[in-house]
């Protein structure tokens, strides 16, 4: 049988779809390059035409997909961040909104991200995640908190330095909801942990902004228990 030759594109799209498809589905330690090449159908030398390894070919996975997911994110919100008419704390609450009305409306989604990220053989495929989604999500905050400084809202010294820690604040919230999700869903005091959890995000994020206890309306605790009851009806 001849062997079908594909465009460069195209086969370096295959790659990346087949690599997520396994790495989601085995987890990245478990994945070898050989069963990635035996699934693409191709010999070992077309893989290391397109990658170095099998780590080049994770960063390359990581870059496209944050650069889709963020990409479809940041399309949707653009007009609400460039309008010079809305202030700092109010497109931050908008972006909150934002977020969460996406993960209520996505729960399959979601609980597929958190099983897939947070098991124990992906910990290289979560720290590209974290490492691609802080390069686009940190200047976003940082330009809200620049707008912020400038409007006299936020009494932030160093707003760049305070994006970071901001979003690694962010991320750590992230794991330890993934961890409360993980354990499973017959904890009756699961939403009440989160929701605690959730205020203090909301007022350690007040503090490196420099703003009173209670003056952002970042989270919807109601919106909490709905998102709840999405994710355990996909179960």
């Amino acid at each position: 049988m001849a062997r079908t030759v594909k465009e460069y594109d195209e086969r370096y799209a295959e790659f990346l779809e087949v690599a997520q498809a396994l790495f989601y589905s085995k987890g990245y330690e478990q994945t070898s390059v050989k069963e990635i090449i035996d699934t693409v159908g191709v010999a070992k030398g077309t893989f290391y035409h397109y990658f170095d390894s099998k780590v080049d070919l994770l960063e390359s996975l990581v870059q496209a997909l944050a650069e889709q997911l963020y990409a479809q994110a940041l399309a949707s919100l653009e007009p609400m961040l460039a309008d010079e008419t809305i202030g700092a704390s109010e497109k931050f609450e908008r972006l909150f909104a934002h977020v969460g009305q996406w993960k209520a409306a996505n729960p399959g989604f979601v609980r597929e991200a958190v099983h897939v990220f947070y098991q124990d053989q992906n910990v290289l495929l979560r720290a590209k995640m974290l490492e691609a989604a802080t390069e686009k999500v940190a200047p976003l905050f940082a330009a809200l908190i620049h707008q912020g400084v400038q409007e006299g809202t936020f009494d932030v010294p160093y707003p760049d330095e305070a994006a970071q820690f901001l979003f690694a604040l962010d991320q750590a919230l992230s794991q330890a909801v993934a961890h409360i999700l993980l354990a499973g869903q017959d904890d009756p005091d699961a939403v009440s942990r989160v929701k605690r959890k959730l205020v203090a995000y909301e007022r350690g994020i007040e503090r490196i902004l420099g703003v009173p206890d209670n003056s952002l309306q970042l989270i919807d605790l109601e919106q909490v228990e709905m998102w709840f009851s999405l994710f355990s009806e996909q179960e």
